[in-house]
């Protein structure tokens, strides 16, 4: 019995294995190359970002000039616990690594280049 109960499930497996799933055709060369570059670009701007001291590329929004206007800013509020709550967020974006703000801003571009 536990033989027949073991082909009848090694046929049901080769079955559902061989079964023809959705096909997809193969992308163009074209479109192949354009995401290639696309990706390098975003490599190239990873790099670049991880060689500059605080990370910063040409979209963050937490460079040490953003950080302080923050620290500015939260000293106007008057309540203090939103008060705190902004020099938070502002010392967390100012302590943030540079290899994990250039890596979120990688991961970024690559998501546009369809990758």
């Amino acid at each position: 019995m536990p033989r027949m109960l073991s082909v009848m499930l090694l046929t049901l497996l080769l079955a559902a294995c061989s079964s023809g799933g959705d096909t997809y055709p193969a992308p163009s060369l074209r479109e192949v190359t354009a995401a290639n570059q696309c990706m390098a670009v975003c490599q190239s701007r990873y790099d670049s970002c991880s060689a500059s001291p605080l990370g910063s590329g040409s979209s963050d929004t937490c460079g040490t000039g953003v950080a302080t206007q923050r620290d500015g800013r939260c000293d106007k509020i008057d309540n203090p616990e939103l008060r705190r709550s902004c020099q938070a967020s502002a010392d967390f974006c100012r302590n943030r690594s540079p290899a994990l703000r250039c890596g979120e801003e990688r991961d970024r571009c690559v998501s546009r280049c369809g990758g």
